[in-house]
């Protein structure tokens, strides 16, 4: 009898151990948590590999905003990554060299912005700065917040000679615009199905152009109150969600939702070298509830 609680007591610590050496380690990820084993955390990326696996994959530490450790001890990281939800929050856009900064974002599409000098003695930097402008408002009206760049041109001014024309200083920008949140389909239609919609302000940026620009776009119907509308029709498609409006004065029928919320929804159009996007607001959009209720003459 004593033999086998002696056998019963060392099978139960056995297995005890045995949990304890399995439990995992937690890795918290912009898009949620992940139960893994880290193997390393390096000076930009971490590594780790999922329970009872050998194969070794990597995400960058802008990715990641904790890690619950199986010993119970926690690290905190904090990421450059932050929510760009329009034109408004085109300064929020972090600009990216390393290739290993968006692994497993959401791709956009393709960017391109170009500045040039007004004459020759023009600043480097601030034509630089204004191209790097250019191409954060870009990505922010595709929907991107994070921009790997994939090539820089910079020219300086070039004064020329008796026989020959200046050049002032140049610099272009080429890289693709990724996203750390997923628009979810279903969400996405549930939000704007039978929603009614006011067009408040149209977005527009030419890669040719000084920097984007705003319009006021609000329309009044024959009551003279803010015009509503429905969309026409919503249409999933393999890259989001799009929608068509009557009302929407765009080029193209379909048009993307780069945004959708309770109160705003923005959808993006794109023709050659112009991006744009229309602001809509909805009756629960608190601008549009103070102009509702404004007398138009």
């Amino acid at each position: 009898m004593r033999k086998a609680l002696l056998t019963l007591s060392a099978t139960f610590a056995l297995s005890t151990l045995a949990f304890s050496q399995t439990k995992n380690d937690v890795l918290y990820l912009l898009d949620g948590p992940k139960e893994v084993q880290v193997k390393e955390v390096g000076f930009n990326i971490i590594k780790y590999s999922y329970p009872n696996e050998n194969t070794l994959y990597s995400v960058s530490k802008h990715q990641v905003t904790k890690i619950e450790y199986a010993s119970g001890r926690e690290e905190t990281f904090e990421s450059p990554f932050k929510p760009v939800k329009g034109l408004d929050d085109a300064e929020l856009v972090y600009i990216t060299y390393n290739p290993e900064d968006i692994a497993g974002l959401n791709p956009k599409g393709e960017l391109f912005s170009k500045a040039t000098g007004v004459t020759v003695l023009s600043s480097i930097n601030n034509v630089k700065n204004r191209a790097l402008d250019k191409l954060k408002a870009e990505a922010s009206m595709l929907g991107a917040n994070v921009v790997f760049v994939g090539n820089i041109y910079q020219r300086g001014n070039q004064y020329g000679g008796e026989n020959q024309p200046g050049n002032s200083t140049q610099t272009t920008f080429s890289g693709t615009g990724y996203s750390t949140e997923a628009l979810e389909a279903e969400e996405v239609r549930a939000i704007v199905t039978g929603q009614k919609y006011h067009h408040y302000q149209t977005h527009r940026l030419n890669r040719n152009d000084w920097n984007a620009t705003r319009e006021i776009s609000t329309a009044y119907d024959e009551n003279r109150k803010p015009l509503m509308f429905e969309f026409d029709k919503i249409m999933e498609k393999e890259d989001g969600i799009y929608v068509t409006s009557s009302h929407v004065p765009s080029k193209t029928k379909e048009l993307k939702v780069i945004r959708a919320d309770s109160e705003v929804v923005i959808l993006m159009e794109r023709n050659d070298k112009t991006i744009t996007n229309y602001y809509l607001i909805s009756t629960e959009n608190q601008y549009f509830k103070n102009m509702a209720n404004r007398v138009v003459l």
